[in-house]
């Protein structure tokens, strides 16, 4: 293991146990509010389904990821589709970052050589969350005043989007396969699709948090896309688990008593949770039996 794995994990590890640490406190500080909160039967099926549409928004990342793949290669999407759906769980166990390994482990027996598929991943760790950002830039116009103080959002449009462009284009453009380096049209649609899966992860969070804590679309979406963003990008946490709720909680407490942001928080790792056990199983289901070289085009 080399020293920057080695200091990732050690700051990742570091993290989710801060996070829990907080989250415990917090949870301990409002007990008694949060024992006396009753979902009933009606908010029982709001998440359950949001669990559905966010489990059938993931198949948006599928196409991305199999976009992102025929860059390199010709994969057809009863492999590429499959590879994503059935590596979902391995955010969880071992953890972050390990599904995209996955997905790469999973098409080693097809045309592309290992290079490709390292490259193939990075490139895909990189657009996911460009698409967050997009979506974050775009919402600052509609934040309420007390985030985003009046001549702000204009700010955060004209240095936002450039700055997440050209940050991540020359990244794009060296993980780029050398004869599509100066063809920009095959990344937008992986852009878009994540962008898309975004914005729908955000509406998700936002019906979530307007059903709990009474919070307003715009920021409950963006309180959503930056919780998403802190548990991506910890290294380790199993699918961000602990640092995305603490995100999440400290954002809206701002704006809302803690023991609705701790809920909302919670509820919105139950969603994501089903959603994701229902895309995999989805996918398991879907798979062809037969999973050699890929025989077709997709």
């Amino acid at each position: 293991m080399t020293r920057p794995v080695r200091f990732a994990r050690l700051a990742g590890a570091l993290g989710l146990a801060v996070a829990l640490a907080f989250m415990l406190y917090e949870g301990l500080d409002h007990r008694a509010a949060l024992a006396d909160w009753r979902p009933g039967w009606t908010m029982a099926a709001l998440l359950g389904g949001l669990a559905l549409v966010y489990g059938a928004a993931l198949f948006l990342l599928a196409e991305n990821w199999h976009r992102i793949v025929a860059l390199y290669g010709t994969e057809p999407r009863n492999r590429t589709w499959p590879s994503y759906t059935t590596t979902l769980i391995a955010r969880y166990l071992p953890g972050n970052v390990a599904h995209i390994l996955a997905r790469a482990a999973w098409l080693r027996t097809g045309p592309l050589g290992k290079a490709d598929l390292a490259r193939a991943s990075a490139l895909e760790l990189i657009v996911t969350p460009l698409g967050a950002g997009l979506v974050l830039v775009l919402l600052a116009p509609a934040l309420p005043g007390s985030v985003l103080p009046s001549g702000w959002d204009a700010a955060v449009l004209l240095l936002g989007v450039p700055t997440l462009g050209l940050g991540t284009a020359l990244a794009i453009r060296w993980l780029q396969p050398p004869q599509a380096r100066t063809a920009w049209t095959p990344l937008l649609g992986p852009l878009l699709l994540s962008m898309l899966f975004m914005a729908a992860l955000g509406a998700i969070f936002a019906a979530i948090s307007g059903s709990i804590a009474g919070t307003g679309p715009a920021f409950a979406m963006a309180v959503g896309l930056v919780g998403w963003l802190v548990g991506y990008v910890t290294p380790g946490a199993p699918g961000g688990l602990g640092t995305r709720e603490a995100a999440i909680t400290l954002l809206l407490s701002t704006t809302v008593p803690p023991e609705a942001a701790i809920i909302t928080a919670l509820a919105f790792r139950l969603v994501t949770m089903l959603g994701e056990l229902a895309c995999f199983f989805t996918g398991v289901l879907a798979r062809p039996r037969r999973l050699g070289a890929p025989a077709q085009t997709g």
